[in-house]
């Protein structure tokens, strides 16, 4: 069989875009099929640390000042009752992730697939997947429509499904799980003039706690800052106002972030996105595999969905480039199972996520000890793996089991 290309990414977006610079990086001919012209607004504005280090690998960290992204040093979550102590990077385990940056996705997203066409990936924008051509169990091509051009077909020794939500290939083999309890549902605009916090602090994202389930996140952009409620999903469906009511009953409910808003203006149409956790069931097979939101999405209550994308990718790409270089030129090995060192990551987020759901769940608590203090701020920069994320980790899990 004669394939046009190595690889095919399906989906443009920050998993897509990386997976197909790094692959193009290593030589590998791929093209990158995205339904969306660029650049196009996207939420999902914050970043964690552990990115960078991504970014570092893909040859466009030294980009990011370029575009007036707001430095990111750390996040702050505040309840009712005052600001808790902020939660600096700086605190880290490792001083090659004390800052990251707050993004602008529509700047981002665009510079990350236009490196992925210069490192010598296709790109094509506004051009459909319609359906996949498969060899019994293996996945070997796809079928794309692009405006204005008849369909075509075109053959790959892997399609990689970075679609997003979307999940072409997540949907089509297995399906996902959804994760219980985090049903939930985002309600989100920007606004312009809102009051930022002085000095490294002003680019910090902050997390108002309204109650149990529902918190409202205030992150700072350019021009702007980004502000949405995220709650379950029943309760933001059961109530009878416009999605614009809904959020601004929420902000007006909570003194600390109205303050900020006085005499700001919103510069958007609110917007309403599900904001449902789940994993895909399998990860891969023959000739195919998932790699960011098409295989997993966490709660953003820590802004970890940019650097679980990113790390996916950065897994993937290494595991189809390695797979190349061991074959021969024909069908690649089953790649089912590539992901555990993401599914590791998954699970420590996780983890931390559900407990700041749970009734009695305080970080203050936790911060009084030195190496669980460093064990969260270690989670919350993206380091999974060290012994302290490790320590709160399983201290986490002991509480929740304490409780249940």
């Amino acid at each position: 069989m004669t394939h046009e290309f190595d690889a095919i990414v399906i989906g443009g977006g920050p998993a897509g875009a990386a997976t197909a610079g790094l692959l193009a990086k290593a030589g590998r001919s791929v093209a990158v099929f995205e339904m969306r012209e660029f650049p196009r607004f996207q939420v999902g504005e914050s970043l964690i640390p552990a990115v960078n280090l991504i970014l570092g690998r893909l040859g466009v960290l030294d980009r990011m000042d370029d575009f007036g992204f707001p430095r990111k040093y750390g996040v702050q979550f505040i309840s009712e009752r005052g600001p808790g102590r902020p939660f600096y990077f700086e605190e880290a385990s490792d001083s090659r992730m004390h800052q990251t940056w707050q993004v602008v996705r529509s700047d981002f997203d665009a510079m990350l697939l236009d490196h992925a066409g210069s490192c010598g990936a296709t790109v094509e924008t506004r051009t459909h997947v319609t359906g996949l051509e498969t060899d019994g169990e293996a996945v070997t091509g796809v079928y794309v429509r692009r405006e204005g051009s008849p369909d075509r077909h075109v053959r790959a020794r892997v399609v990689i499904d970075a679609s997003g939500q979307k999940g072409l290939l997540a949907r089509k083999f297995g399906g996902r799980e959804h994760i219980a309890g985090l049903e939930n549902t985002a309600v989100y605009a920007h606004w312009e003039n809102a009051a930022l916090d002085c000095g490294k602090d002003a680019g910090s994202t902050l997390i108002y706690r309204i109650n149990r389930s529902s918190w409202i996140w205030f992150i700072p952009l350019p021009d702007t800052v980004s502000i949405g409620l995220v709650a379950p999903a029943e309760r933001i469906a059961a109530q009878s106002g416009s999605p614009a009511e809904i959020l601004d009953e929420a902000i007006a409910g909570f003194p600390l972030l109205a303050e900020r808003l006085k005499g700001a203006r919103r510069t958007m149409e609110v917007k309403v996105a599900p904001d449902f956790s789940y994993r895909a069931k399998f990860d891969g097979g023959e000739g195919w595999l998932l790699v960011g939101d098409a295989l997993g999405f966490m709660d953003p209550i820590y802004s970890t969905g940019l650097y679980l994308a990113m790390k996916s990718a950065e897994i993937a790409g290494d595991a189809v480039d390695a797979a190349m270089a061991s074959s021969t030129g024909g069908a690649l090995a089953s790649f089912s199972g590539w992901s555990a060192e993401y599914q590791e990551a998954f699970d420590r987020f996780r983890v931390l996520v559900e407990a700041y759901y749970r009734e009695g769940f305080s970080f203050s608590r936790l911060s009084r000890d030195d190496d669980l203090r460093r064990g969260l701020v270690d989670l919350l920069t993206g380091i999974v793996d060290s012994k302290w994320a490790e320590m709160v980790t399983e201290e986490i899990r002991s509480l929740s089991s304490q409780s249940a």
